[in-house]
């Protein structure tokens, strides 16, 4: 086979043999496993009886014994084997019904039994089983559509309108003649590379479209991970990847559990991949990551960073001019289905400008451009549709790709120098993710920023969403030093901007005073609100259990250091809600 260049090899007979050894890998290892190791089915709707194996199972063991001699003496009406298989049975009988009206009790007495075996994971996995409610079990109608199938089709629709809402033609036009530019590198992934990035998979994990786990990867051994090698380099290579590689299935979840469980927008979207496509972009990562520029206004997906770090960057910003005698302007942006309508296109030409290996962009390239995803819906599954935007749901390189997307729109923004600025650095924005906030000192520096941010969101295939973008005005400490009570409108794509009094940023609200009463009281929300969900699920657990899920549940002080202006009152609420 050839080291191509540019868009990588075309030669048919070459991709065929890639997929033919792909196809004999995963051959190789599907039989492995059924050969070796049990599964069970996903989905499976078998239901386990608490305290089986303690009340029921050799009261079942008995009667099961007792029947088959009944049976093997002609199933005689009288005399002893009849009267004991009858005792037999109800004495069965008698135990399994005491564990299906106990059930509560049965599972609670798990809990507390791993509680004090020292035994975490059986613990946690008992917890699990008793709070675990599946919202969408009894819903038969979404969208007006009843029907699995029916469902599923109208879940592919949405989606498939979702996933090919921008116009990407052109894009892709200029990507494919910049590849062509480009000059041949080899890429070489050795063994080393492939063994730890198997070691990195986690396990437990669903199984993708080819019903593999990652358990197989992870004890496939050395030679498992040599085949796995040379299709990766071949993969990167020829740009290619086999049609069954590509698969991947959306399954929706509920956003809300409390809201209308048959409206459509109230789902989002998560996606099973093929567990060895988490293997090759762990791998890939690691060369993403060497050549992606890194914003200092970002703080999503880095690590060391968190979103209470964002948030005192915003505080310590607002807290710095209106100490000064300032007012501070702040936008809070939303921009619709951020990830969603990543122009992917767009993305891989950036990625070629910050010199990223052309093999790596190629293969990327090749890969999105021939996704092919269906939606489960309970047993049902959707016909397949092809991806045109979007970043991929669920992928370790996902978060890195978006990081690089978005980049291009923060440093227009940090290039203006309008805004807030600090010891000489512009602190005009900043950004977790897709959750972009500006400030700015004046009103007229933030209407420019909004203007930057609208151009540039345009520029990427971004929308901001106007009705759900706030503005807030934070006044100076010094009273004598306030400009005007009320300002103008700020204008969006040609809509005036609301002002608001509080919003609620990365968790935590925040309060045009810079008082953080409401975000204290917000945690004593929470807090009674997980002692109630506690005290319902787990109120016939022993003590030592309820301690245990109380401080894992229950003790949440994450963001609590942001805490700096509140009533004495307001705190004495969180210390008695903790007391009670």
């Amino acid at each position: 086979m050839c080291l191509a260049s540019g868009c990588g090899c075309n030669d048919s007979r070459h991709h065929s043999s890639i997929a033919e050894y792909y196809r004999k890998v995963l051959c190789a290892i599907e039989g492995a496993t059924k050969a070796n190791i049990p599964l069970k089915k996903s989905g499976d709707d078998s239901y386990n009886v608490p305290g089986w194996n303690d009340y029921v199972d050799e009261k079942h063991s008995e009667a099961r014994y007792a029947y088959l001699e009944w049976l093997r003496e002609g199933k005689p009406r009288f005399g002893l084997l009849f009267q004991r298989m009858q005792r037999t049975r109800a004495n069965f009988k008698l135990a399994f019904r005491f564990c299906r009206q106990h059930e509560l009790q049965l599972r609670a007495d798990a809990c507390a039994t791993n509680l004090k075996n020292n035994d975490p994971i059986k613990f946690w996995h008992s917890v699990k089983k008793i709070s675990n409610s599946k919202a969408t079990k009894y819903v038969s109608t979404i969208g007006g559509v009843t029907g699995e199938h029916n469902i599923a089709e109208l879940w592919k629709n949405h989606f498939a309108q979702l996933y090919n809402s921008v116009n990407c033609d052109n894009d892709a036009v200029i990507f494919k003649k910049s590849l062509s530019l480009m000059g041949d590198d080899k890429i070489t992934v050795c063994l080393g590379d492939v063994v730890d990035s198997i070691s990195k998979q986690k396990k437990g994990k669903s199984a993708g479209p080819d019903n593999i786990n990652s358990e197989a990867f992870i004890y496939g051994g050395i030679r498992l991970a040599t085949h796995l090698c040379i299709l990766i380099n071949l993969f990167i290579t020829h740009s290619f990847l086999s049609d069954s590689f590509t698969k991947s299935t959306i399954i929706p979840l509920v956003k809300c559990k409390t809201g209308d469980l048959t409206d459509i927008n109230n789902y989002r979207a998560i996606t099973l991949s093929n567990a060895i496509t988490k293997i090759l972009e762990s791998i890939l990562l690691a060369y993403v990551n060497d050549k992606s520029a890194v914003v200092d206004s970002q703080f999503g997906f880095k690590p060391g960073h968190s979103t209470s770090l964002c948030t005192h960057s915003f505080k310590y910003i607002v807290d710095y001019y209106t100490n000064r005698g300032s007012h501070v302007f702040v936008c809070f942006a939303d921009c619709t289905k951020a990830f969603d309508r990543v122009n992917y296109w767009k993305l891989f030409k950036q990625l070629l400008d910050d010199g990223l290996s052309a093999s790596i962009v190629s293969l990327l390239a090749f890969w999105y451009s021939h996704q092919h995803v269906s939606v489960q819906w309970r047993k049902a599954v959707s016909s397949s549709f092809s991806v045109g935007n979007g970043t991929r749901q669920g992928g370790v390189l996902s978060p890195c790709l978006f990081d690089s997307y978005i980049s291009k729109l923060i440093c227009t923004i940090n290039g203006i120098r309008a805004g807030c600025n600090i010891g000489g650095i512009c602190m005009n924005i900043l950004a977790y993710a897709d959750d972009v906030v500006l400030l700015a000192p004046s009103w007229f520096a933030l209407q420019q920023l909004i203007k930057t941010l609208e151009y540039g969101a345009l520029d990427i295939d971004m929308e901001c969403n106007d009705s759900k973008t706030v503005c807030m005005v934070f006044s100076p400490k010094n009273k004598r030093k306030t400009v005007a009570s009320a300002f103008p409108n700020f204008m969006l794509n040609g809509v005036a901007l609301q002002y608001v009094a509080e919003f609620k940023y990365l968790g935590h609200i925040i309060s045009n005073d810079n008082a953080d009463d409401k975000d204290v009281l917000r945690e004593v929300r929470l807090l009674f609100t997980r002692a109630n969900i506690l005290n319902r699920r787990f109120g016939l657990c022993s003590v030592s259990v309820k301690i245990t899920l109380f401080r894992s549940f229950c003790i949440c002080f994450y963001g609590m250091a942001l805490w700096k202006k509140y009533n004495a009152g307001t705190l004495d609420r969180l210390r008695s809600g903790y007391i009670y």
